[in-house]
């Protein structure tokens, strides 16, 4: 740089200057603007789009020993993803020009902020040089000022249920989160959390990310106001350990618990992982989607938002609101569920104290109506995304393929206590009541009966997934959230066959893919299950049950509540049934999860109670204070 003083030096340098680095402000650094406050003013806004501040200041009178820094720092807080400036008229009064720049902020998810300033320059000793002021970058900006951009959201769009029942509503609640800096006892506020009603998994969540990011407020679970109260309040064990941090807000809040545990969701602050996932227009200050459906549909139901530009003082005072944005409202996002119909299954459950998920879908359209998964801290939604083996519940499809094969419920059967197949014995897991057809081994659910039917019947490997696959079991749902289809993998022997036809072996479904079963068999028509309007199931085509089948399964499926292992369980008029019990792990005991799926009216469903009895006793007085609740015209 001390050749720009130099006389006949400093062309030879400005070339070498050139080659080296081929930049525009090293040629106007190097004499090219010496004469002319444009050329100045352009290679300053060269090197200023290019965020090059070190080269700016070569082109500044007094920069001042920190302007490299100073400088970029005025705008940080605008978090621009772009940022341009161009050069308009330059005017020149004897060794003062003036030299007016259009620039053009582009603010993530806001839009763009166009600024018009002017960049003033002086002649020292025959150099132009930047006469730099904060006004530069917008005129009302002083020494020691900088700009902040603040985000405003409109309100989030509403999650609506059937008819337009809305599914949120917004209300006063606590968030309680930690701060890692503040933490002196992490297995004491861990601790002090569960108590409190956390989970777990929760609290380790933000444990982990209040490592990661120790100043960072990491959310672990949402109070409404009146349950942060009756903890205790301010006073309480959980506000005075050291590391809790509480945001009142107002809230988005949902219409039951169950809704706001898995399938409609939460909202809550953002984390820092969510902040780098969503992209540029959020930041730290906003809320999002934490769980379920306000998680998937976070950017339809929030909008973009607006927001205001100020210019901040030294002194932390906001001084003056130099631009403001409008938000965009999100969209409203429809369902099928119904408030009505969801709070008659939560109700049911209520009372049980063992893991349990239950699917309601309206069987004439398939529109799922009500899912329930409990616990609440279960950490995905046992009700659609559950993978269980099924138990007798699947010998509505096992008796499918029997009737496709040619029987008929007063076809002859047997059920003899045990049965082996390629050195393997089965076991009734409900008892071994007598049965001399197809039709009474169906209502008494004998496992050696339906063995022995599908070895008669000649049935092959591939019979059973194939009948599977008529109810679509197998097929991956796209409802607007996870869910899990079933799977009925072909078996690869005699045993694994007779395994399959009893709901065990390699067979897992879920409530969801269970409760679409029933719903065929109650509207004679197959089809994909609809949660979410406007997701591909919601037009997926339909195909009829073969008539016979549906015929038969309908006569079967009512015998099992008249007669069968539902018999006596209050379950209403008009219901029809198929229990089911399944056996899994390696303990012995095995585990065994109660199954129960069927419909009355246009109402079908499918519950498993996990880790207890046989399904007809556990689960039908479940399923018939379910039904009750909702009355005889459902």
């Amino acid at each position: 740089m001390l050749s720009w003083f130099v006389g006949g030096g400093v062309r030879q340098a400005c070339v070498a200057a050139s080659v080296l680095a081929a930049t525009t402000f090293s040629l106007a650094g190097c004499g090219a603007h010496s004469g002319s406050p444009r050329a100045t003013a352009e290679s300053f806004l060269a090197a200023w789009n290019d965020g090059n501040w070190a080269a700016m200041s070569t082109l500044v009178a007094s920069p001042g020993p920190d302007f490299a820094v100073s400088g970029p720092a005025i705008t940080a807080g605008l978090d621009a993803a772009d940022v341009t400036h161009a050069l308009g008229e330059v005017t020149r009064t004897g060794s003062s020009a003036t030299a007016a720049v259009s620039s053009r902020f582009t603010l993530p998810g806001i839009g763009t902020w166009n600024v018009q300033s002017t960049v003033n320059l002086v002649d020292r000793s025959g150099r132009w040089l930047v006469d730099w002021s904060p006004s530069a970058i917008q005129p009302a900006l002083q020494t020691g000022d900088h700009l902040e951009l603040t985000r405003t959201w409109a309100p989030r769009a509403p999650i609506l249920g059937a008819r337009g029942a809305p599914l949120t509503a917004q209300g006063p609640v606590v968030v309680v989160g930690i701060e890692g800096s503040r933490i002196k006892d992490p297995s004491a506020v861990s601790a002090t959390l569960i108590a409190a009603g956390a989970t777990a998994a929760d609290v380790h969540m933000a444990a982990t990310g209040a490592a990661a990011h120790p100043a960072y407020f990491e959310p672990v679970f949402q109070l409404t106001e009146a349950r942060y109260q009756q903890l205790g309040g301010d006073g309480s064990a959980l506000y005075k350990i050291p590391g809790t941090v509480f945001r009142h807000t107002s809230a988005r809040t949902v219409v039951t618990p169950g809704l706001a545990a898995h399938l409609v969701g939460s909202v809550g602050p953002i984390t820092a992982q969510q902040l780098q996932q969503l992209g540029g227009s959020y930041d730290s200050a906003s809320v999002v989607g934490q769980t379920g459906l306000e998680a998937a549909y976070e950017k339809q139901l929030a909008g973009t938002p607006g927001g205001a530009v100020t210019i901040v003082g030294a002194d932390g005072v906001t001084r003056l609101t130099v631009a403001t944005f409008s938000p965009h409202a999100g969209t409203e996002l429809l369902t099928g569920i119904d408030p009505t119909v969801e709070q008659a299954a939560e109700s049911a459950l209520a009372s049980v104290s063992n893991d349990a998920a239950l699917v309601a879908v309206r069987a004439s359209t398939g529109q799922v109506l009500a899912a329930v998964s409990d616990p609440a801290s279960a950490p995905f939604d046992q009700a659609l995304e559950g993978e269980f083996p099924p138990g007798s519940t699947f010998k509505v499809i096992t008796s499918t393929a029997l009737i496709e094969a040619g029987l008929s419920p007063s076809s002859a059967a047997t059920c003899p206590p045990s049965v082996t197949v390629d050195g393997e014995t089965f076991h009734n897991a409900e008892g071994d009541a007598p049965a001399s057809t197809f039709a009474q081994a169906f209502a008494e659910s004998c496992n050696t009966a339906f063995i022995g039917m599908v070895t008669a019947a000649h049935l092959q490997p591939d019979s059973l997934p194939e009948a599977a696959s008529l109810y679509d079991i197998g097929a991956t749902p796209s409802i607007g959230l996870e869910a899990f289809g079933g799977s009925v993998p072909t078996p690869p022997d005699a045993a694994a066959l007779a395994a399959t036809a009893i709901g065990q072996g390699a067979v897992v479904v879920s409530p969801l893919s269970m409760a679409m079963v029933a719903s065929a068999v109650a509207s004679g028509t197959v089809r994909e299950p609809r949660l979410v309007v406007g997701t591909p199931d919601d037009t997926a085509p339909t195909h009829p049950l073969p008539l016979a089948v549906d015929e038969d399964l309908r006569e079967m499926m009512a015998a099992v509540v008249a007669t069968g292992t539902a018999a006596g369980t209050g379950l209403p008029a008009g219901t029809y049934a198929k229990t089911g019990t399944a056996q899994y792990g390696t303990g012995k005991p095995q585990r065994t999860d109660a199954w129960l799926i069927g419909y009355r009216g246009d109402i079908a469903f499918a519950i498993v109670v996990q880790g207890t009895g046989n399904g007809g006793p556990t689960d039908g007085p479940i399923i018939a204070r379910f039904l009750q609740a909702l009355g005889p015209d459902s």
